[in-house]
């Protein structure tokens, strides 16, 4: 009895701290599936890897943010409708890919609430195309030309809590490789190579990365990155106070902070300050100059003669 009761508290005291690593004092940002609508016929699952790859440029770029798992997203989700033998049959002759239902803003918001997110994200992938161009003869000379193109548009942003629309981005990037050498006697080339092989390559691998059409993907999805950034950066004061971010040294109508670019600070930031010691709003900052990952000059808006170094500050939200 007493080894089982043991093995219960080991248990619930695993639990309780995988609960807690996961929840962390940062925001969960959840990545639907987004809709493909680019035409692509290929072995990519591009409506999960495109909003994976997403999500680790915002993951990668902030340990604030905890990109739920792709994997728990799709575990949340309605199970599709299944179809009977006859349609599933026709749908192979067709060589169809079946359409994704659009979900309602309530829908999402209810994926994201199940799995615990802040903020829930969607989007539409227009195209995601690598085309090929050529002219003359290429048995005796001729050339080709390759054109890739990656457009992620309509990527809404929603905040879970109360379902507000927090802005819309999207990202467009084209890349060509235009009559680089002629072909003769039929001798393929480089990028004849790369244009067949393409789809035998895993989405996001290192060799995927280093093709033109993984080069185009990574410009245009690193576009949407920083726009989504853009609304979802801002910390809350939660994790302000956990960051324990402050006065570093005052003088005559400035301060350096210990926050910079690493942890989101840009221009035009304001900060409450408050006394180390009680706790006293004392005085208000502006962000003037980022000098580095973690020091930034501000400008004393109020308070020259009560801030001093050690105090905590706080944004203005």
């Amino acid at each position: 009895m007493r080894k089982f009761i043991l093995f219960v508290t080991i248990v619930l005291l695993l639990l309780s701290t995988v609960d807690l690593c996961s929840t962390g004092i940062g925001k969960s940002i959840v990545l639907m599936p987004f809709y493909d609508e680019s035409g692509y016929r290929g072995p990519w699952q591009l409506k999960y890897e495109v909003p994976e790859m997403i999500g680790d440029m915002i993951g990668g770029a902030d340990e604030y943010f905890f990109i739920v798992p792709m994997d728990s997203v799709i575990a949340a989700m309605d199970k599709p409708e299944k179809k009977n033998i006859f349609k599933r049959v026709f749908g192979l002759f067709l060589n169809k890919k079946e359409r994704q239902r659009i979900l309602t803003d309530s829908e999402l918001l209810s994926v994201a609430r199940r799995v615990g997110g802040d903020i829930v994200v969607t989007g539409v992938i227009n195209d995601f195309n690598f085309r090929r161009w050529g002219g003359g003869d290429p048995m005796i000379g001729g050339y080709k030309s390759y054109t890739s193109k990656v457009q992620i548009e309509q990527v809404r942003v929603l905040r879970v809590s109360d379902g507000r629309p927090l802005g819309t981005v999207r990202g467009e990037e084209t890349k060509n490789s235009r009559g680089l050498g002629l072909e003769l006697f039929g001798k393929p080339r480089r990028m004849d190579l790369e244009f067949y092989s393409l789809d035998s390559l895993d989405y996001g691998s290192k060799r995927f990365l280093n093709t033109l059409m993984g080069q185009t993907a990574v410009e245009a999805l690193n576009k949407v990155h920083k726009e989504l950034r853009g609304i979802i950066a801002r910390p809350d004061s939660n994790w302000y106070s956990a960051q324990k971010f402050k006065i570093l040294s005052v003088e005559t109508g400035h301060a350096v902070i210990n926050a910079g670019a690493a942890d989101g600070i840009t221009p035009g930031d304001k900060f409450i300050v408050f006394a180390s010691e009680s706790g006293v709003r004392v005085g208000k900052i502006n962000v003037i100059t980022v000098w580095s990952d973690h020091v930034s000059q501000t400008q004393i808006i109020d308070g020259q003669d009560e801030i001093r170094p050690e105090d905590k500050i706080m944004p203005e939200f």
